[in-house]
């Protein structure tokens, strides 16, 4: 589980820009977390039972959620949370 907190840590590091972060796994969240040096949240609301969405001091979103919650369109349900104006794709003919 380190070696993916490392992982994603670099990945995150290595773009240019705040990244969203969607967590899941309590003990996964939060070594993903000290590996971003992430040591403060501020909660934004919850996106559904369970799925916290929060902030950090840098204006990052970050949600969190323990594995075994959510049913299976949770992740959409996040992601729709954190980009709630998703770009519409016109059909031209």
């Amino acid at each position: 589980m380190l070696g993916l907190a490392r992982a994603i840590g670099e990945a995150v590091a290595a773009h240019h820009g705040a990244v969203d972060l969607v967590l899941t796994g309590g003990e996964t969240a939060r070594r993903v977390l000290d590996a971003l040096a992430v040591t403060e949240l501020d909660p934004v609301g919850q996106v559904h039972h369970g799925a916290v969405h929060l902030s950090t001091p840098d204006g990052r979103s970050v949600v969190t959620r323990p594995g075994s919650f959510g049913d299976p369109d949770s992740l959409r349900h996040i992601v729709q949370a954190l980009r709630p104006h998703p770009m519409e794709r016109k059909v031209t003919s």
